[in-house]
Parts: C-alpha cells; sequence; structure tokens
C-alpha cells in the first residue's frame, strides 16, 4: 500500500476543512489501474491534487491583503472583483454570477477571466456543490482559464492555472493526473518568473516539491509501470521555494512557516527545524486551519524535544 500524501493547503483556502478532508481521505487507498476500480483513485491521483487541489482557491491569501493579486493591469470592475473576494462575508456563489455577468460585457479582460475561473473552481470546492454541477464547473474554470492564458499569457496570475489542472485530474483518471503534474509546475514557475514577488507561487511550488519528494523509489516505480514517469524534486526544492516564500513576506502564513520547520525536519537539520516550529507556533492562530496547523508544530516540536 503507497503511504499517504501529506499535504494539506493553505489558509487562504476558501473551503479548507471539509474539502482538504475529502481529498486527504481519496488518497488513502491501494495502488490499482483505474479502471480495475473506478471509484476509487490511489495516492498518485493525488500527485497533483494533494500538492495543489488541497489549495482550493490558493490563489491570495485571504488574510494577507498585502499579498493582494490585482495589479495595475486591472480594470475597475477585476479590482471590483479582487475586493470582494477578499471580503471575510463574500458568498462564492453571488461573486460567480458577478463575474460571470462582467465577463460577458468584457470577454477579453484577462483580470476578469482569471478569477471568473477561480470563482468557478471555489464554487466547484464547496461541500455544498452536487458532483455533476462540481464536474462541469471545474471544466469550465479550465476553459476559461485557458481562455485568459491564450489572451495574455504574460499575467502572472492566470498561471495559477496549475491549480485548476490538479482538480480536472480527479475527473481525468491518473495518468492524465501524473501528465499534468508536469505542467502545473511550469505554471508556477511560469507565475514565479513573471512576479517573483509572489509569495503564494513560492509556496504553491514548494508544496508541490514537497510531495513529489515524498514519494518513495518503489512507490515512483510502480507508478512509472503504470501510470507513466512522475515528475522529481527534492526536498531541497521544497525548502528553497518555502523560504523564497517567507522571505518575500516573512510569517505572511502560518503553514507556510510550518512547512519550512518541516522540510527542515525531513532533512534531519534538527536545530533548524526547531527553530522554525517554534517561529511557527508564535504566528497566532486566526482561521481552522491555523488551529489544525498549529497542532501539527505542537505534535512536531515535541518530536524535536524543543
Amino acid at each position: 500500500m503507497l503511504r499517504r500524501v501529506h499535504t494539506r493547503f493553505p489558509r487562504h483556502a476558501l473551503h479548507r476543512g471539509a474539502a482538504a478532508s475529502t481529498t486527504q481521505q481519496r488518497c488513502m487507498t491501494t495502488i490499482v489501474p483505474a479502471n480495475v476500480h473506478g471509484s476509487t483513485p490511489h495516492p498518485l491521483l493525488c500527485l497533483v491534487g494533494a500538492a495543489t487541489a488541497l489549495a482550493v482557491a490558493a490563489f491570495v491569501p485571504a488574510d494577507a491583503k498585502n499579498a493582494s493579486t490585482a495589479t495595475p493591469r486591472d480594470s475597475a470592475r477585476a479590482v471590483n472583483a479582487e475586493e470582494l473576494y477578499n471580503s471575510a462575508a463574500y458568498d462564492r456563489r453571488k461573486l460567480l454570477t458577478f463575474l460571470e455577468r462582467a465577463s460577458a460585457d468584457a470577454p477579453q479582460d484577462v483580470g476578469l477571466l482569471w478569477r471568473l475561473a477561480r470563482a468557478y473552481y471555489d464554487v466547484a470546492s464547496l461541500p455544498s456543490t452536487p458532483a455533476d454541477e462540481k464536474k462541469s464547473l471545474t471544466y469550465r474554470a479550465r476553459d476559461t482559464i485557458e481562455t485568459a492564458l491564450a489572451l495574455d499569457e504574460t499575467h502572472f496570475a492566470v498561471h495559477k492555472a496549475g491549480i485548476i489542472l490538479s482538480s480536472v485530474g480527479e475527473f481525468e483518471g491518473s495518468k492524465a493526473t501524473i501528465a499534468n503534474s508536469y505542467a502545473v509546475r511550469d505554471h508556477w514557475l511560469r507565475a514565479i518568473e513573471l512576479n517573483p514577488a509572489d509569495a503564494t507561487s513560492h509556496h504553491l511550488l514548494g508544496r508541490w516539491s514537497l510531495t513529489i519528494a515524498d514519494i518513495s523509489w518503489i512507490e515512483r516505480q510502480l507508478a512509472a509501470a503504470i501510470f507513466g514517469t512522475p515528475p522529481k524534486a527534492t526536498y531541497n526544492d521544497a525548502l528553497a521555494y518555502f523560504l523564497a516564500a517567507d522571505e518575500i513576506s516573512p510569517g505572511f502564513w502560518k503553514k507556510n512557516t510550518f512547512m519550512i520547520a518541516q522540510t527542515y525536519s525531513k532533512l534531519h537539520d534538527v536545530p533548524q527545524a526547531q527553530t522554525w516550529v517554534l517561529k511557527a507556533l508564535a504566528i497566532p492562530s486566526v482561521t481552522d486551519e491555523d488551529n489544525q496547523v498549529h497542532q501539527e508544530a505542537d505534535a512536531l516540536r515535541a518530536k524535536l524535544k524543543c
């Protein structure tokens, strides 16, 4: 049995609790060809999904207003949509309706289009969204972000398409998921190239790298024989991206700080792991995800004896 891929994604996820739990449960299964037990995916189906789907709309930390994705290139309506998105009380379905209408009036407004894709993805990931609607919305998100990419691939935010690709893999099987994992990586690398100051992109690539690095040699060979060769990454790769995110915006989110500690622990650098886990514990917990991270960090602190 393949081990569980340990990933939970950030507090800038708009539907963290239930969605994260569901995806993690899906990852706890024996590796089998997709056509043997159609409804039972294996952990490598989560190669992209666990590294990204749990980000659930991880485009911008909702509690890190200084990390807004609004840019001078955005139209007034795109800026308005971003303000609604960052409002603690905003309703995702209402925002989706607003963006559908705004995009219909301005079909080449990239700032509106990528936010519309994000809105489709957000609503698809709501626990209350029926399965058939979830699939439909996920593909609308993919089609919309592809339109935005075709119009202007130099807008860094459209390369958060990697998050949407991860969700599409849930409906297309393991082979497509592994193939998409390369595209996910390339989109986030391009996002960083276009906007090196975006801490979230660095973190997402760090999470992707950590998940890939966690795959053992035996698991990799088994997956390659059945589904295709998974990409490669190391713990040092993951650490570099997590540290870059923190350097850009120190302590910008508790999860990133904790994952620095976790990665140092995997690298057997106990002193650094101790330093960073204490930093993570010192960051106030604001969201439900923060509370969960705090528990995980406290468990790591006990393990590290600090």
